[in-house]
């Protein structure tokens, strides 16, 4: 069962004016599933001279809509068929420090939206949440409140009243699954009944955030909590031993816990992205399994899930492809990881402030002295200043390939940066052979050259 919001396939136009974004681009994107948030770009559009801006774009069913604007993910709630005049926050932009943390955490805002009416979905959920945030801090911060489920659900009647006038159906569900969470976070209902509540037997709602939210909470852990049981024991030898989707299918079908297939389903793909890289069961026993489900399953959404899944876990897994990227040199040519597939390259990223990076350099430096016929080197920068990047080039006579990353900074994320340096070593088939790779000073030499004789490349 799926819950859908609106007519599908039909064009939001949005629009507004805001000269502080002259000359920016704005691009609107949504996630396109609520277990890997895989963010699909919706459109884009650039402010003109006159701070103008305007773009029409599909969407399927009420949608959350978010762009990444300085320090701000400001975001609204879009519904086919409209249009939304935006009212854009005063433009703050990231400092250098922020720009070159890859894991910076955006503010979250809501927009406004200059012709809006009495019924508009944004005005809705921001009324609903200025009543609702009160009650949040009396039942979850309050820490002198014993917890009461009487008093909650009388609070919950009280925050209801003035709403249920409203017909809109997602606005219903947004209530709906937030009282959810409020119930959750504030430790009145145990999972197994918020899950009874809020999910078997009721429709899945792929398409709402509050509802993807919930699902997280309740589900979390899945796996690992039923197999503490008694029953639920037998899943590690099913995934660990087995690799195995039916079995895994049969032994969680002997709890009460899910009323559908479709509900047990979600929760198995659920579980397969969150415990990849835990260490209690095989990755390789996890990627048979979602492959047995994506090729089974009847259900297109799953489908999608489980791909966005499979892209994601074996992102930066070796004997898989790495994410490509187009970048541009100090001189302004543009670059392709593509452009070397047949060579093996030696992909790194650093930052010019990290002494650690500036000392392997000259080891960098050996390395493609040496083997600058079999080995291709690739740095990735991620100063914020194309100027320091372009000032460091002229310097200094390092002669392998340097590439700055502002013309694509979600390479970062891409590449799971949370150090510098970051080593990678790819094959000539275009595939990852080390991720992570040693570094030079971690005797990556040594490393390379034995593969090439096992490989018979030496």
């Amino acid at each position: 069962m799926a819950g859908s919001y609106g007519i599908s396939g039909q064009n939001v136009v949005i629009s507004g004016n805001a000269p502080a974004y002259t000359g920016m681009e704005l691009v609107f994107m949504q996630n396109s599933d609520w277990i890997t948030h895989t963010e699909e770009i919706v459109g884009k559009t650039s402010v003109d001279t006159n701070g103008n801006f305007r773009l029409e774009a599909q969407i399927s069913g009420t949608t959350l809509l978010f762009a990444y604007m300085g320090v701000y993910r400001a975001y609204f709630y879009a519904e086919p068929g409209r249009h939304y005049e935006l009212i854009l926050p005063e433009y703050t932009e990231k400092l250098p420090e922020e720009r070159l943390n890859p894991y910076f955490q955006y503010e979250d805002l809501h927009l406004g939206i200059r012709n809006f009416n009495e019924n508009d979905l944004n005005m809705l959920i921001m009324m609903f949440d200025d009543t609702y945030n009160p009650y949040y801090n009396k039942h979850v911060y309050d820490v002198y409140t014993k917890p009461d489920m009487a008093i909650l659900e009388h609070d919950i009647i009280q925050m209801e009243e003035p709403f249920r006038k409203y017909n809109n159906p997602f606005f219903r569900d947004y209530r709906h699954y937030v009282y959810g969470l409020l119930k959750m976070s504030a430790n009145q209902q145990r999972v197994q009944s918020l899950s009874d509540e809020y999910f078997n037997g009721r429709p899945v709602l792929y398409g709402h955030p509050v509802y993807g939210e919930l699902f997280a909470r309740v589900f979390d852990k899945y796996f690992v909590f039923f197999g503490r049981t008694e029953d639920g024991k037998r899943i590690y030898h099913d995934i660990n031993q087995l690799g195995d989707f039916d079995a895994l299918v049969a032994s969680i079908s002997k709890t009460n816990n899910f009323s559908n297939d479709t509900l047990r389903e979600l929760v198995i793909l659920k579980e397969l992205h969150d415990e990849y890289y835990s260490d209690q069961f095989s990755r390789k026993a996890l990627l048979n399994i979602l492959d047995t489900l994506i090729s089974r399953t009847s259900i297109e959404e799953h489908r999608s899930i489980g791909q966005n899944i499979r892209n994601k876990i074996t992102r930066l897994q070796a004997g898989f492809a790495p994410p490509l990227f187009e970048l541009l040199d100090s001189d302004g040519n543009s670059v392709k990881l593509s452009d070397f597939i047949g060579s093996y390259i030696y992909l790194n990223f650093c930052t010019f402030q990290s002494y650690t990076c500036l000392n392997e350099f000259n080891m960098l430096a050996t390395i493609h002295r040496k083997y600058r016929d079999k080995l291709v080197i690739i740095t990735i920068t991620t100063d914020p200043d194309g100027d320091e990047f372009r000032a460091f080039r002229l310097k200094n006579e390092y002669n392998w390939v340097f590439l700055h990353y502002d013309r694509d900074p979600e390479i970062i994320k891409q590449y799971d940066i949370r150090a510098f340096p970051m080593y990678f070593l790819i094959g000539p088939d275009g595939r990852l052979i080390l991720s992570p790779a040693p570094s030079p000073a971690e005797n990556f030499e040594s490393r390379w050259l034995e593969i090439m004789r096992l490989k018979g490349d030496l």
